[in-house]
């Protein structure tokens, strides 16, 4: 009899532990925690592979230990969830599986983390930093609930310029953070954009002109004339009004003294 309820109270205590859910089962370190990190453009979608991805860093602040790290990889997300439907209290942005970064934590006690996000990694000059402070609780599931963190700014890149004697005429590209699109009739319309070139000599400026919308989607063109030979600074700047997201590019410039033939770079 008594080995028999051994055996009962044994069987009980397999079940309990089966029942339990997975991030609360306790490891060697600590009770596994899953964590979910995604981060959302201003105004937009998602970052995620379409602009090179994230890197991703949790860290424990009253220690510093780096508790977990990687890449933040994936797609933009539902554009209707996001940009379309309204955004009530518990309305969920996540469908569609966006880019994430996951983790599995070993906590043994409550844990104030850090996580610090930096990129777009795709377009060196448009990357950038953000970061949020936390309470994290043993076993508490953030997966489920996931960490959202955003990011201001859009990515401005050089596609061509050419120069023909004084004249420069340059074409750029311009998106939302996470690489969503410039159009004309479009969910972000290229009419609430501004985009300038500006060159700069010993960081002056020296010349200036407006870029306007070629057409293409994210694609901005203008031509100015420079006062002289010399080495020079190429600046594209871009403003959302709606919003103040703003994005530099830079680019060296060598002017030769007699630059008559046209140069393309």
């Amino acid at each position: 009899m008594k080995n028999c309820m051994l055996v009962t109270l044994q069987a009980l205590a397999c079940l309990m532990l089966l029942t339990l859910p997975p991030q609360a089962w306790a490891v060697e370190d600590g009770v596994l925690t899953p964590l979910k990190v995604l981060v959302r453009s201003d105004d937009a979608k998602f970052i995620g592979s379409k602009v090179g991805g994230l890197q991703v860093q949790v860290r424990a602040v009253a220690t510093g230990e780096v508790l977990a790290h990687g890449p933040l990889e994936g797609g933009t997300g539902d554009t209707a969830a996001l940009m379309q439907q309204p955004q009530l209290r518990g309305h969920s942005a996540t469908t569609g599986e966006p880019a994430s970064f996951n983790a599995e934590l070993a906590l043994e006690r409550p844990t104030r983390v850090e996580i610090v996000v930096t990129g777009p990694l795709g377009v060196a000059q448009s990357a950038q930093s953000t970061a949020l402070t936390l309470w994290l609780l043993p076993g508490e599931d953030r997966a489920q609930r996931p960490v959202i963190l955003h990011m201001s700014g859009l990515i401005v890149d050089l596609v061509d310029y050419q120069l023909a004697a004084q004249a420069l005429t340059v074409t750029a590209q311009v998106t939302m953070l996470c690489g969503c699109p410039l159009d004309r009739d479009g969910l972000w319309p290229v009419s609430d954009f501004s985009v300038a070139l500006q060159v700069l000599q010993a960081g002056q400026p020296v010349a200036q002109q407006a870029l306007v919308f070629t057409g293409v989607e994210n694609e901005f063109s203008g031509t100015l004339t420079l006062p002289s030979a010399g080495d020079f600074e190429l600046q594209v700047t871009a403003t959302q009004r709606s919003t103040g997201n703003a994005g530099v590019y830079q680019h060296p410039l060598r002017v030769p003294a007699a630059a008559q033939q046209p140069q393309e770079q």
